[in-house]
Order: C-alpha cells, then structure tokens, then sequence
C-alpha cells in the first residue's frame, strides 16, 4: 500500500492537535488525582500516660515488741497470722525478779507506816528494842543490797543484764541506806524522846517509796506483752522455756491496713502527680489505688546487678485487704488521665512554627486546621480547641506528604 503523504502544513497541524489532545488528558489525570490516607474520628473518651512499675504492700503501722529485760519465756499465746485485738495477751514473760522487788518495797512502804506510828506514841522500853531491831535489819539489807548492787555491775558487763535492770539494783542499794541511816536516826531519836521532824523525813521517803512501788508495777506489767493495737501477728521471734536478753525481738505485730510502696526512677517520679490513678495488679486480681505521697528526696540505690541507680519513694494508698505483708505488686501509674474529652490519635496531631495542627477533611480535600493541644495520652491527645466532635482528621505517618487543599480518597 502507498503511504500517504501529506504536506508540511497538515502535519504541523496534525501535529499540535495530538499535543493539545495529550495535555488534556494530562491535566485531566492531574486534577482528578488523590492521595490515599487513614482517617481518625475526633471522639470523646477517657486518656491517660500510663507508666509501669513494681511497689512492695507495706502495713500502716508495724510495731516490734521487745523484752522488757532479761527473762525466761513463759507462755506464747499466739501463732503467726493470727488476728488480735489491742489488749489481748500476746506472749508471758518471767516476771519474778521484778516481784521479789515488788515485795521488797511493800515491806519497806509498812516498815515505814509502822515507824511512823511509834514515833507518834510515847517511848517505852519496847519501843526502844524496837528500834535498835530495826536497825539492825536496816544494817543487814543495806550490806545486801549492796553486795547485789556490786554483782549487777559485774553482769551488766558481761551482758546478762540490762540497764534497767543494774539501775534498780543500785535504786535499791540507794534505798537501803538511806533506810539505815533513817533507823539510826529513829533510834537516836527514840531514845532522846519523840522528834516531829523524823516524822516529816520519814513521810517524805514514804512519798518516795510509793512511787518507786507504783513505777515497779507498770513494768512488770510489760512482762505481759500485749497487742497495743487491733491487728494481725506477723512474725513470732521466741519460744516458749526460752531465755531471752533485754530490748531482744519477742513478737511483731502489724495492723490489718496497707499501702503500696513503690520506688520509681528520677525521670519517672518527676511525672507523678499526686492522687493519680494507680493499677496494681498480684496475682490475677486487679484493684485501684491512688497516688497519696511522693517523697521529695532522691536516693541512691544499688541495684541486684550492683549498679547505682537514683529513685524516689511513692506511697499508693488502696482498700484492699492483702494479709500478706511485703507482697510484690505489679504497678500502672496513669497520669495526666481525663475522662470524657475530645479526642484524636496522637498520629493525627503535627508540630510547626511550635503550634500543633491536624488535617480536617472538607469535601474531600485535606484542610490545615491549628487546634489547642491538652493532655498528652499514651494514644490519643486531648483536644482543647480547634475541632468539633465528629470531625474526620487523617492520621499521618512519617512517609506522607500531604499539603493544605490536597485532594484525598479513603
């Protein structure tokens, strides 16, 4: 077949005719394209930054109950775990030293009563023997009790005593003396005929000796370890025929209320805020607790690995009832939580010329939109200003490249 020629001023025309053809199906194509996004719909709802730690259930109040003084464990009333009211008795303890003292004062208290009685009535011979009797046994407890004074001091140091202990034996010396030089005065007195103010001194050391007594009850008392408090026994640190030494561990008690305590890393602890949310997870069981302290102070702690680590204490307060004292608890701090807030994906949400912006979609076209930016969610972000609810903004990642007035499908 003979091709056609045509002559140069038709092809020229054939010519602009196919470009002018081609760039309108270009700019066609160029008008109707979009870009493909993801959107997200501005919605109320709850938010928060969660942030992960462990804490140790630590009771409210922990009391140790120590021996009163050097004894013998007598009776052990309770067993760990046990719950027990303020008052009740909790462990017996060896209390015959102390009532030997008890009785050693009562006898001085009458002897006293008594002398003041025969300084009121008129000397006879009687009397007279009297006296010299008893100063004479004034003499002997005095020699005694300063022997037992002397003894003291030598086990004192040896440690099979407290202080306590050694300064009611020298209390005791101290009173022995005095009530001999007292009956040697009461017998120079009596046989010189009656002296009212022998009489005053003696009402004076009968003051003296009734309040040592009453002082010598309240400790024997403590030989009777009681619970001071409703609350439940954790740990027992004797048994029963037991010798124990002063001020050592006999039995602990802790009341049946707990938090959570917590030590958090500095750049962690900074974020806390106080009556914050907390989730604290032992077990499969989940309760919520709060925030109710954060200590000021920063401490260094050496961790298992042996690395030296800067953290701060958090006190979580919690109903629950965990009776188990020193559990590991598993801790969720969430903070900066809002409840029923406008809300977007924090994706949606873009940083420029330091104000935040999202893209609204509007008739299929992405519209730059400057909103007021809240809290922070671990997901989502609080929207102050800028949106409605409802508003469909298109989630970004880092690969788009979207402008103000770009055409979008979805």
């Amino acid at each position: 077949m003979d091709k056609i020629k045509l002559e140069p001023k038709k092809r020229l025309l054939l010519l602009l005719l196919a470009i002018v053809v081609i760039g309108g199906i270009g700019a066609i194509v160029f008008l109707t394209a979009s870009t493909k996004v993801t959107l997200d719909a501005a919605v109320k709802g709850d938010i928060h930054r969660a942030i992960v730690g462990t804490g140790k259930v630590e009771s409210e109040r922990r009391l140790l109950l120590k021996a009163p003084g050097s004894s013998e464990v007598l009776s052990i009333f309770v067993e760990v775990g046990d719950e027990v009211l303020a008052g009740d008795s909790l462990v017996s303890m060896d209390d015959s030293t102390l009532d030997y003292q008890l009785r050693s004062l009562e006898y001085q208290i009458k002897s006293l009563e008594s002398n003041i009685a025969y300084l009121a009535a008129p000397y006879n011979e009687l009397t007279l023997e009297n006296y010299e009797g008893s100063v004479k046994i004034a003499r002997e407890n005095s020699l005694k009790s300063q022997d037992d004074y002397d003894k003291g001091k030598t086990l004192f140091e040896m440690g099979a005593i407290s202080q306590s202990e050694l300064d009611s034996l020298e209390l005791q010396s101290t009173v022995a003396q005095m009530n001999y030089i007292m009956a040697l005065n009461e017998s120079d007195t009596a046989s010189r005929g009656g002296d009212t103010d022998v009489v005053q001194q003696y009402r004076f050391q009968l003051e003296s000796l009734v309040a040592q007594l009453e002082s010598l009850e309240v400790q024997i008392q403590k030989y009777e370890i009681k619970a001071p408090f409703d609350g439940i026994v954790s740990d027992l640190f004797v048994e029963e025929g037991e010798l124990v030494a002063a001020l050592s561990p006999v039995v602990q008690v802790h009341e049946n209320d707990y938090y959570v305590a917590s030590r958090l890393f500095e750049e962690d602890l900074v974020l806390m805020e106080m009556k914050a949310p907390v989730a604290i997870t032992y077990d499969t069981t989940v309760v919520e607790g709060e925030i109710r302290r954060i200590h000021p102070m920063i401490q260094t702690v050496i961790s298992d690995l042996g690395v030296a680590q800067q953290k701060g204490l958090v006190e979580i307060e919690v109903d629950e009832k965990f009776h188990l004292l020193g559990r590991e608890v598993a801790l969720t701090f969430m903070l900066n939580r809002r409840q029923e807030v406008l809300t977007v994906a924090k994706e949606a949400v873009f940083r420029q010329d330091q104000k935040d912006y999202v893209f609204i979609v509007l008739e299929n076209k992405a519209r730059l939109t400057e909103v007021l930016v809240g809290a922070r969610g671990d997901r989502r972000y609080e929207i102050l200003e800028g949106l409605e609810e409802n508003d469909q903004v298109i989630i970004l990642s880092p690969e788009d490249v979207i402008e103000d007035g770009d055409r979008i499908s979805y």
